[in-house]
């Protein structure tokens, strides 16, 4: 298809050589966006295609195979922000893209796009982004994220595909991995992570039940318990480990790389709803998450990646419990149900 027929006007795909996709933050969602880069870059096989995103969510696509360049600028507060939008604007301008996709649909994404200078421009019907942009995508039925985020591709003819996601991990990183478990005695050993905290606490399944059901997995199966924790989510590891009764190891401050080494060598990870659970879908880790009042047909990658797998009661309402409307014993008849899979024996 050398030519798009975008309501009657004719769109030269030929004419298309430098595509930037704009999704300035957060880590999640530049993860999320990712996905659909291989087959951007199948549709566009000779084009520059670049990702602007700001720091420090560019290590999010770090060393993607279907981008050129990652363009992360600054985006900061107080006396620096409009000097960092001026520096942005003028980045992007000066590359004289051909077609800019704003992907984020948000304020600062819609003034990249404006500004971008480019002949083509790609967003939603509907929004902040819509009266930028002279071509236009139609939202799509919810569904995981990042299968959604095709919507966006649907006017270049591009069809959501079985999602895959990259994360780059460095030689060091995973030194760094191999390093810990050998110290810690669990080398050629299997073990489950656990990850208690997210960044909202009304999306932590309450810690109690997070032990409990920890020290009901020790018990059956042969998985070492360790825990994983972000910026300002130690406690939760610290009070988790306090509560069980079997051995828990809590895994130092990380950065994400060393954390996505981790992922890659555990055997199953149980997290809340956060952007470990997305991360683990770039590490293959097969994944249980825990879903309390969310829009879970949107955040959940279960029935779109086979590694990945929610437990979630509909019926609950949030509340400063958090109990999710489930048990220990509930979470664990769901690990159950699907831990054979992965070749993973759970006792009676």
């Amino acid at each position: 298809m050398k030519y798009l027929n975008w309501r009657g006007k004719l769109v030269n795909l030929s004419r298309i050589e430098k595509i930037l996709v704009v999704q300035p933050k957060p880590f999640g969602d530049v993860l999320l966006t990712s996905a659909y880069l291989p087959a951007l870059r199948r549709r566009f096989p000779q084009a520059r295609i670049d990702f602007f995103v700001t720091k420090p969510y560019d290590r999010m696509v770090y060393k993607h195979p279907s981008l050129d360049d990652v363009v992360a600028v600054n985006m900061r507060n107080g006396k620096w922000y409009i000097y960092d939008r001026l520096v942005s604007f003028w980045t992007v301008f000066k590359r004289r893209y051909d077609l800019v996709i704003d992907q984020n649909a948000s304020t600062s994404s819609s003034q990249i796009v404006a500004l971008s200078g480019a002949r083509y421009r790609l967003g939603y019907s509907s929004g902040q982004s819509a009266m930028f942009s002279n071509i236009k995508a139609e939202y799509g039925p919810t569904k995981y994220n990042a299968a959604k985020r095709y919507d966006m591709l649907k006017p270049f003819g591009i069809d959501e595909e079985p999602l895959q996601l990259f994360f780059y991990i460095s030689g060091q990183e995973h030194k760094f991995a191999d390093a810990w478990m050998r110290e810690n005695g669990l080398s050629g050993k299997r073990m489950a992570i656990y990850s208690p905290g997210t960044t909202y606490r009304y999306k932590a399944w309450k810690t109690s039940r997070f032990a409990e059901f920890a020290d009901m997995v020790a018990e059956r199966t042969d998985l070492a318990t360790v825990l994983i924790w972000g910026p300002n989510e130690r406690s939760y590891a610290e009070t988790m480990a306090a509560e069980m009764k079997t051995r828990a190891l809590i895994l130092p401050q990380l950065t994400l790389g060393q954390a996505a080494a981790f992922l890659r060598r555990a055997t199953f990870l149980f997290c809340n709803d956060g952007g470990l659970y997305h991360l683990a879908v770039a590490t293959k880790t097969p994944t249980l998450g825990f879903f309390g009042s969310v829009e879970i047909i949107a955040w959940s990658a279960q029935g779109f990646v086979p590694t990945h797998f929610h437990l979630h009661n509909p019926e609950y309402k949030l509340e400063p419990e958090r109990h999710f409307g489930f048990t220990a014993t509930d979470a664990l008849n769901r690990f159950r149900d699907i831990a054979a899979n992965f070749g993973i024996q759970v006792k009676e």
